[in-house]
């Protein structure tokens, strides 16, 4: 029988590195820990919310869509994909001395392949590593873009303007933690 098919050649075999973006970020954010002296922390946590601007339907779509009796069924939607996994993550960053703020800096989504992954910056962020109209939804295609884009995201002006304010808020919670203390040891020798 004659191979009539004949695509292998347009196919990549290729091994390539299909590590999780989540651990990838994760090893970037134990890097942050230990270049703040821990100071300031990174988590990548999952996510279940919407990560995408979305209209909300309102009452009154309900209700004009109730108002109809034909339905229109696009057999489209049963052909394709079928078992795809979608993930989601939030990437935040933090100082353990104040847990009550968080500066969430993007969220993270991916299929089952883990690449290409959809970075979703915060709009200042996005703004702050701007390279013309690229917008606040970026993709990467690889886990050397991934890190590249990481890297770049917290080397920007603006995470190192959220991150000083991290250090003064640390600073500013162990000053007033020690202020307690002292005020504990006056009230003793009293």
């Amino acid at each position: 029988m004659e191979n009539k098919l004949n695509i292998s050649e347009k196919l990549d075999f290729t091994d390539i590195d299909l590590t999780a973006p989540e651990i990838v970020i994760s090893e970037i954010l134990s890097e942050l820990s230990e270049e703040t002296k821990g100071i300031i922390r990174g988590n990548v946590a999952v996510y279940s919310g919407h990560v995408m601007s979305y209209t909300k339907t309102g009452l009154s779509a309900l209700a004009l869509s109730l108002g109809t009796s034909d339905k229109e069924i696009d057999i489209q939607n049963d052909l394709g994909k079928i078992g795809q996994e979608t993930h989601k993550f939030e990437c935040y960053i933090y100082t353990p001395e104040y847990d009550k703020y968080k500066y969430r800096v993007f969220f993270v989504k991916y299929d089952t392949s883990n690449y290409p992954v959809n970075i979703i910056l915060e709009e200042s962020v996005a703004r702050s590593i701007s390279t013309g109209s690229s917008g606040y939804v970026l993709s990467c295609a690889t886990r050397e873009e991934l890190e590249e884009l990481i890297y770049k995201i917290f080397n920007s002006k603006k995470l190192i303007s959220v991150m000083q304010e991290l250090i003064r808020i640390n600073q500013s919670k162990k000053t007033s933690n020690n202020g307690d203390a002292s005020n504990d040891g006056l009230e003793e020798a009293e």
